[in-house]
C-alpha cells in the first residue's frame, strides 16, 4: 500500500512539473489537490519567494485601470512585473480576458455562472461570498500560513485585521485583500489662508469659527475685487463621498457634528446603526440650510460635480472645502496655485461643534480581493506574487522607481496582479520626511520617502511652485500632518461593517442612497423643512433600512 502511495505521489509531481494551474484534467479533481500539495512541498519548499524549479503558467482575468499606459513594445503580458514574476518566481501569467473596470464585474459574473473561470481573479465582496457558496474558490488558509512573507502578513494586518477578516468566511481564508488606507480617505478642511489674512481672521479652532469664517468669505469681499462673487463653502452635488469624488463633499462637515452619513457605527447598546439616519445628522443639515439661505453655498451646487467645483475653486471663487489630503496635488489645487501664485491654502483639522473631539470618518478601504480557482494546482503562487509586489514596492529592498512609478511618472504599479499598500504608508512617510527636514539627516528614509523628502526640501529652498502640492501633502503643515493628528489623538471613526453586501443591501441600497441624497439636497436648499429629516428616517427604515440593520447586526453576532 505504501509503495502504491509513493508511486501515486511521484506521478502527481511529474504531472505538476509539466502543467500549469489551468491544465489539470477536469475529470480527475482529486489529482489537483494532491498535485498542489506535492508541488508545494517539493518545488517551493515553503519559501515566500522561492522560484519553481519548473516554470508554471497561471491563467488570470482582471480589469484595466482607466488611462493605463505601457512603454513602447510592452503590454500587460510583457512588462516589468510580468518579467519579475517569471524571473524571480518562475510564474508566467496568461490573461484569459481583460475589460475596462466598468465592465469587469458583469463579465466575471457571467464567467462564474458558466463555471468558466481562470486560476486567478479579482472579486469584490459580493462575488467573494457568492463564489465561496458555489464552491468555486480555493481555501488559502494553509497556503497563507506557509507562504506569506512576514512583511506581507504585517501589511495585511496593519488595519487591525479588518481586511483579512473580510476575506475570511466560515473560518477559512478565501481571498487576498487589496488593502488600502482608510485613513487616506479621512477629510481635511482646506482654507484660503490668504483670505484669512486679508480679512484679519485666524485659522479656525472650533466649528463655530469655521461657520463664522465661511460667512465672512461669502460676504466681506475677501479677494478685494469689489464684487459679490465668492462663496464660503464649496459643495458638490453628491454631498457625501459615497456619491461622488471626495472633493468639496460634506462628510467632514457632518463629522464636526458627530454625524457619519455613510458608515455603520456602534451605538451605546453595542448594536450597529447606520450613521446617515442618526439624530446628529439633523443638526448639521439645519446649519447647512442656513448657510445656503445666506448665500454661503453656491446656489447651483446641485448641478455641479467635483470637477466643476474644482474649477470654481481654482478660479478663486471658493474659500474653503472639505477634501482628501491629496486634493492639493496636480489636477486640483496645484493647478490653481500654478496659475495664481498668490493663492495660499492651509490644511485644517475637522473642528468640533461642542466640547467633544470631532472624529474623522474613515471608510473600509478594501474593495477587491485576489482569489484562486479551487482546481488550481498552485494556490500558493498567488501569495508568493503578493509577497513580491509588497516587497519590491514598499519593503526593505524596494525599488519604487522601477516597480511603482517610474521617473517619467509611468504608473507601472498598475501592471502588478495583486496590488495593495501598507495602510500607514503615507502617514509614516510624512512623519519621516518632516523628521529628516528638521534634522537634515535623510539617511534613514526608504526610497519612496526619499523622493518625497527631496521634493519638500527643494520647495523650501527654491519655492518652486511645481513642488507645492508635494509639500502640502508630506510637509510639516500639510494634509497628512492633519490626518496624523487625527490618528495620534484617536480621533478616527471607522466603518464597523466590512462584510459582503447583505441581501437587503444588494436589493435596496440604491433606493436608500437615492432617498438620502434627494432628502438632504431638499433640506439644504430649503425646499423641504428640517423636520423632513424625521420622515426620511422613517422612510429609510420602511424601504429596507430596518431589514439591512437586522442583517448587519446578525453579521456582528456571528463574528
Amino acid at each position: 500500500m505504501k509503495k502504491q502511495a509513493a508511486a501515486w505521489g511521484l506521478a502527481v509531481v511529474m504531472l505538476a512539473s509539466l502543467a500549469g494551474c489551468g491544465n489539470t484534467p477536469a475529470s480527475s479533481p482529486a489529482s489537483a489537490g494532491s498535485a498542489a500539495q506535492s508541488t508545494v512541498e517539493t518545488q517551493a519548499n515553503k519559501d515566500p519567494f522561492g522560484k519553481y524549479e519548473e516554470p508554471i503558467t497561471l491563467t488570470a482575468v482582471r480589469y484595466l485601470q482607466d488611462g493605463i499606459e505601457f512603454q513602447e513594445g510592452e503590454s500587460l503580458e510583457n512588462n516589468v512585473w510580468s518579467r519579475e514574476y517569471a524571473d524571480t518566481l518562475g510564474i508566467k501569467l496568461e490573461y484569459a480576458w481583460t475589460t475596462p473596470q466598468s465592465e469587469y464585474t458583469q463579465k466575471l459574473n457571467v464567467s462564474s455562472a458558466s463555471d468558466d473561470l481562470p486560476d486567478l481573479m479579482w472579486v469584490d465582496a459580493a462575488q467573494l461570498k457568492r463564489m465561496v457558496e458555489d464552491d468555486q474558490l480555493a481555501d488559502l488558509t494553509q497556503a497563507y500560513a506557509d507562504f506569506a512573507a512576514p512583511y506581507t502578513d504585517q501589511v495585511l494586518h496593519e488595519d487591525g485585521g479588518s481586511a483579512m477578516e473580510s476575506a475570511t468566511i466560515g473560518g477559512k481564508l478565501y481571498g487576498l485583500p487589496h488593502i488600502q488606507s482608510g485613513y487616506g480617505s479621512c477629510e481635511v478642511l482646506w482654507v484660503r489662508a490668504d483670505w484669512l489674512k486679508a480679512l484679519g481672521l485666524e485659522t479656525p479652532k472650533t466649528m463655530q469659527d469655521v461657520l463664522e469664517i465661511a460667512r465672512a468669505f461669502a460676504s466681506q469681499d475677501p479677494d478685494g475685487n469689489g464684487k459679490d462673487d465668492t462663496y464660503g463653502l464649496g459643495v458638490n452635488k453628491g454631498l457625501i463621498a459615497e456619491n461622488n469624488l471626495a472633493y468639496a463633499v460634506l462628510d467632514g462637515f457632518f463629522n464636526a457634528y458627530h454625524a457619519y452619513p455613510s458608515i455603520w457605527v456602534t451605538d451605546e447598546a453595542g448594536k450597529m446603526v447606520y450613521g446617515g439616519v442618526q439624530p446628529e445628522m439633523k443638526e448639521a443639515l439645519a446649519e447647512l440650510q442656513k448657510l445656503y439661505a445666506e448665500g454661503v453655498i453656491d446656489p447651483e451646487f446641485g448641478v455641479k460635480d467635483a470637477v466643476k467645483v474644482s474649477e470654481n475653486v481654482n478660479a478663486g471663487k471658493v474659500g474653503m472645502f472639505y477634501g482628501y489630503f491629496w486634493t492639493c496635488a496636480s489636477g486640483w489645487l496645484q493647478d490653481g496655485k500654478m496659475n495664481d501664485p498668490s493663492i495660499d491654502w492651509v490644511a485644517v483639522p475637522i473642528q468640533s461643534i461642542d466640547g467633544a473631539p470631532a472624529k474623522a470618518m474613515a471608510p473600509f478601504a478594501t474593495t477587491y480581493y485576489t482569489v484562486v480557482n479551487k482546481d488550481c494546482e498552485n494556490p500558493e503562487a498567488a501569495i508568493k506574487m503578493y509577497n513580491l509586489v509588497l516587497e519590491k514596492m514598499f519593503g526593505e529592498t524596494a525599488q519604487p522607481e522601477v516597480y511603482n512609478s517610474t521617473p517619467d511618472s509611468l504608473a507601472v504599479f498598475n501592471y502588478a496582479y495583486s496590488y495593495g499598500e501598507p495602510p500607514m504608508k503615507n502617514l509614516d512617510a510624512q512623519q519621516a520626511v518632516v523628521a529628516a527636514l528638521e534634522s537634515g539627516d535623510a539617511s534613514g528614509l526608504n526610497a519612496e520617502q526619499t523622493n518625497y523628502y527631496e521634493g519638500c526640501k527643494s520647495y523650501e529652498e527654491s519655492g518652486d511652485l511645481a513642488l507645492w502640492g508635494n509639500y502640502m501633502m508630506y510637509g510639516p503643515t500639510g494634509g497628512l500632518a492633519v490626518i496624523n493628528e487625527y490618528v495620534a489623538g484617536g480621533n478616527v471613526i471607522t466603518d464597523n461593517y466590512y462584510g459582503a453586501p447583505t441581501d437587503g443591501m444588494a436589493e435596496k441600497n440604491a433606493t436608500l442612497q437615492k432617498l438620502q441624497l434627494e432628502t438632504f439636497t431638499k433640506i439644504i436648499t430649503g425646499s423641504a423643512d428640517i423636520d423632513e429629516f424625521d420622515a426620511y428616517v422613517e422612510n429609510w427604515m420602511n424601504l429596507g433600512g430596518r431589514q439591512i440593520t437586522d442583517e448587519v447586526n446578525e453579521w456582528l453576532a456571528q463574528r
